[in-house]
């Protein structure tokens, strides 16, 4: 018998791969070849050469085969010893004699007629299926085996085992990133009396579960202890989490990004990502990790991480909002960061997002001015002084009770309200340094070197002429701030206000002489100023007129600021199409100036004359009067109303989508905030972003824990990560 090994001498290739196993094919069956030497024959793959001889007259000109045919046909094939045309699943499993399986197609005159009746044939289809089903031929045959399938059971007891032990450790992980508690220990030797939170926990489990315990007692190549198997696991579990945020968002109408620039425990500089958009739980403000920018914050940099982000969500074309802190992103309308993401998603207006605290943005806005950094470093760090020890904020507190016999305890954790507390109690504070001098022997070294710096430094001139700008500026702003948060709805009113305190801010340039006046006597009054502090005075004739100019430098930096900030909130009118107040209003005169807004600004997702029909009946029914816009959602999508009024229902989605809004109390605690905490606590870097998730996403997380596929899905992912067990069924 013929050996199939002989095609090995057929100089099989792309353009010739035919010499020849057709001709062989039509001289001796497939089906009298053993098996290996039939996979052989389909691994090898049907033949497609040019047959440049192949050709058929057609009056006065000749139509030639062209190769393109094999791309729009699977099943064609070719022999380039006798230029004709077959069909490859025929050849190899028919049994019929025809002009594609025995005796070769020539006629291109009728190619495209004969080829579409060859394709309606039973014979072919079924032949078709035949290869298909090919390579589980022999896995049939094997099943059919006692052997085979004892040793199938066995293999798959041993999977389920393992399966087990696995997810016992993917609980301890969620327990452990739920809890934000490090997972490392300082000593992970077997002697160690406390090898790290990860190891303890899993050793408190094995005395719980003997599953469990009889694998660590055998196990010699996967004890599941080890750092790498804690990283992948971790990541496997981040990776079925962002599973669901993506399926999330593969099914809302709108999404917006908000970006927030944090510092870490080791100072690097973190992009915080979220995306916020509505469910049918309501509004959701997803976590999508962290983005180390330390090396490069500029707009264009920080783009092509949101473009990225965007396109791995697929959700470029949702856009509809987009929203930053930081003066980093916010240099210049036309090279900022919203101007580049504006080019690629038309509809993503900028909005002052409801949880950046606008005097901390105002702070961010000056930190390039040299003089302000330092004035907020020297605030920061004598806040620092009081938080670490209640020992100096029982005796402050003492201190302040002197003048302010009921005053309520100071809180010098409270970084937004730092210039406020600064100008309300310096004396106190530089009464109490006065006193830890004065009283050494009484205090730690610590204490008694950091209150000499700060005594000196609160008389200091330029501390002095800092606060009293600020002490003016910030506390307005916190109640700028407290009036978008509760007015958002009514934009005309949000926008007075804005615009009051730009125009205070401009009135302050007029105030120089003033602040200055008071700055010197501070300096009079308290201590004579060292000279260190006034580095301006040592490269100026003029010292008045170089304060004059920061002064104004920093006025015009925070104008611009809060114009670039606030510049779109007056494209935000159409929020009023929903303002609850004044629905009575409306049921007698309709918004028609707040419906010409949203047509301007997302006038392509809705039908406008539905729209208003819809509304005139939300207007007139009490039914839909609602607390906040979060409950007006909830009500429409729980009654099923949302499919009766599903303009009204868009509108919902896309106002509680702009995260100008905070879509009620419930959610006041916002994704933001558990950033910043999770930063000012986490204790590991190693594997941040994925980390941060699972405590971040934790509420997330412990919704799909309950999932019946939960650990199947880690496990699958987990699986394709380099491992020494087997998690696989066969």
């Amino acid at each position: 018998m013929d050996s199939l090994a002989s095609t090995s001498n057929f100089n099989l290739n792309d353009n010739n791969d035919c010499k020849c196993i057709i001709e062989q094919l039509l001289q001796k069956s497939f089906g009298t070849y053993s098996f290996s030497e039939k996979q052989n024959i389909i691994n090898k793959g049907r033949p497609t050469p040019k047959l440049q001889n192949l050709k058929s007259k057609n009056k006065k000109t000749f139509r030639y085969f062209n190769s393109s045919y094999y791309d729009s046909n699977k099943w064609l094939s070719g022999c380039e010893k006798s230029q004709k045309l077959y069909c490859w699943p025929c050849i190899l499993f028919s049994r019929e004699s025809n002009v594609w399986s025995k005796l070769g197609f020539v006629d291109l005159n009728n190619y495209h007629n004969l080829k579409h009746r060859h394709e309606t044939n039973r014979s072919h289809i079924e032949c078709l299926i035949t290869l298909k089903k090919f390579d589980n031929v022999r896995i049939e045959t094997c099943l059919n085996s006692e052997a085979y399938k004892i040793s199938i059971e066995k293999h798959n007891e041993t999977i389920k085992n393992n399966r087990y032990v696995v997810s016992r450790l993917i609980d301890a992980t969620c327990y452990l990133a739920k809890q934000e508690l490090p997972f490392h220990g300082h000593d992970e030797q077997i002697t160690s009396t406390n090898r790290g939170n990860y190891v303890e926990l899993i050793n408190l489990m094995r005395t719980l579960d003997l599953k469990l315990s009889g694998h660590l007692s055998t196990a010699t190549v996967f004890s599941g202890l080890s750092g790498d198997i804690q990283n992948d696991l971790i990541q496997s579990i981040s990776n079925v989490l962002m599973k669901k945020v993506t399926l999330e968002i593969k099914n809302v109408d709108f999404v917006s990004i908000i970006m927030d620039e944090t510092t870490d425990v080791v100072s690097k500089s973190q992009l915080s990502i979220i995306f916020r958009y509505i469910t049918h739980e309501g509004v959701q403000e997803r976590f999508l990790g962290f983005v180390d920018v330390s090396q490069d914050r500029s707009a264009k940099c920080l783009a092509e991480h949101t473009f990225n982000i965007l396109q791995e969500y697929n959700c470029e074309n949702k856009l509809i909002a987009q929203t930053y802190d930081g003066a980093t992103v916010m240099s210049g309308q036309h090279n900022g960061l919203q101007a580049l993401v504006r080019l690629k998603c038309k509809n993503a207006m900028f909005v002052h997002c409801y949880a950046h605290k606008l005097n901390l943005i105002l702070k961010q806005s000056v930190d390039h001015i040299k003089e302000c950094k330092v004035f907020f470093l020297t605030l920061f760090g004598i806040s620092s002084f009081f938080s670490k020890s209640t020992k100096r904020i029982y005796a402050l507190e003492q201190e302040v009770k002197k003048r302010f016999p009921s005053v309520a305890p100071t809180r010098w954790n409270y970084n937004s309200g730092l210039v406020e507390m600064m100008s309300e109690y310096k004396q106190e504070v530089l009464n109490l340094m006065d006193t830890i001098i004065e009283n050494g022997e009484k205090w730690d070294s610590e204490t008694l070197s950091c209150a000499r710096g700060f005594f000196q430094t609160i008389q200091d001139f330029d501390f002095n002429f800092f606060l009293l700008i600020f002490g003016d500026i910030l506390p307005q702003a916190t109640v700028l701030l407290n009036i978008l948060r509760t007015k958002i709805f009514d934009v005309t009113y949000c926008n007075t206000k804005i615009l009051d305190f730009v125009n205070h801010l401009k009135n302050m340039r007029n105030n120089f002489d003033q602040i200055w006046s008071k700055s010197e006597q501070y300096l009079n009054t308290e201590m004579p100023l060292r000279s260190k502090r006034l580095r301006i005075t040592e490269v100026s004739e003029d010292k008045i007129t170089n304060y004059r100019r920061l002064f104004f430098e920093i006025i015009d930096v925070l104008v611009t600021t809060i114009n670039e900030r606030f510049s779109e909130i007056s494209k935000l009118q159409f929020f009023s199409l929903l303002d609850f107040s004044k629905f009575d209003q409306f049921v007698n005169q309709f918004p028609t100036n707040s419906m010409d807004s949203l047509k301007n600004s997302y006038g392509e997702y809705f039908d406008f004359s539905i729209l208003k029909s819809e509304l005139t009946i939300v207007y007139s029914s009490t039914e839909f009067h609602k607390r906040n816009i979060n409950e007006l959602w909830l009500y429409l999508k729980s009654t099923e109303l949302s499919e009766s009024l599903p303009q009204v229902t868009k509108l919902s989605s896309l106002i509680l989508t702009i995260p100008a809004t905070s879509a009620g109390a419930e959610r006041s605690f916002s994704t933001l905030k558990r950033i910043h905490t999770y930063l000012r606590n986490s204790q590991s870097q190693n594997r941040l972003s994925a980390l941060s998730i699972l405590s971040i996403e934790k509420q997330l997380l412990t919704q799909i824990q309950k999932e019946n596929s939960f650990y199947d899905e880690v496990i699958e992912d987990y699986s394709k990560k380099p491992r020494r067990i087997n998690l696989c069924f066969k």
